[in-house]
């Protein structure tokens, strides 16, 4: 294990609010000082044990001008910390990781393309590491399962499967392939493969594994009091077993 709990990135606009309801995929309606909004959020997980009506949730401002929404949720309280839960960001933060060396089993590596299109898929990232080709596609675990294991996915994920065995393919082709999950609850012990609400999840990392596919997870949270995501182990253990 490789726990680190360092700032690896600062969130200079974080502001907080209170859950209220999701009333669709993308927004939620949160309380902002008394005041009732919809805010965006790209997690399209269910995010169950985590959206709970009460809850702090924190946002920062959209900054695309093409959005109609002003807010845009990127963690909930867990305690004293937060889950992130923005996938955005939570590429950013391997991003950072990356440029700064802070992932031991990607050392020296960098990064070539980004949302690399491989048939009819898409791949988040396309790295380079002592001279070989590796795709890389993050998975957001947020789902907290006992002992403070981090799990994905907590809903069906029929384009998770196909990325999985689309990496597989590719291993014949002359790429190395990892699945990356990033663990994004506070100190997180572990990374397990919940197998319950997904059937076909079990059977696609297995045909992935067969393919030398690597599976590994990373943790980070939210830190509201230094408005700061933190790296908490950059090499977290993997349970990929029923």
């Amino acid at each position: 294990m490789r726990i680190v709990n360092k700032s690896i990135m600062w969130i200079s606009d974080l502001g907080e609010c209170k859950f209220i309801e999701r009333i669709s995929l993308f927004k939620l309606l949160v309380d902002i000082n008394g005041m009732v909004h919809e805010a965006y959020i790209n997690n399209t997980g269910r995010l169950a044990d985590l959206l709970v009506k009460g809850k702090t949730c924190y946002y920062t401002h959209t900054k695309s001008r093409k959005s109609k929404l002003k807010y845009r949720v990127i963690g909930i309280e867990d305690g004293e910390l937060a889950a992130v839960i923005d996938t955005k960001l939570q590429e950013e933060a391997f991003i950072k990781l990356c440029e700064q060396d802070s992932i031991p089993w990607l050392s020296e590596c960098k990064i070539i393309k980004r949302n690399h299109r491989l048939n009819n898929e898409v791949i988040d990232f396309l790295v380079k590491q002592n001279g070989k080709n590796i795709l890389v596609e993050l998975k957001s675990a947020v789902m907290k399962l006992p002992g403070n294991n981090a799990g994905y996915p907590d809903a069906p994920t029929p384009r998770g499967r196909r990325q999985i065995r689309l990496l597989a393919e590719y291993t014949d082709k002359g790429y190395d392939a990892l699945v990356v999950f990033i663990a994004g609850i506070p100190r997180a012990r572990g990374f397990k493969l919940n197998h319950e609400v997904d059937g076909g999840i079990a059977s696609a990392v297995e045909y992935a594994l067969k393919r030398n596919v690597s599976f590994k997870a990373i943790n980070i949270y939210l830190d509201p009091n230094n408005q700061s995501i933190i790296l908490g182990n950059s090499d977290l253990p993997v349970d990929l077993n029923p």
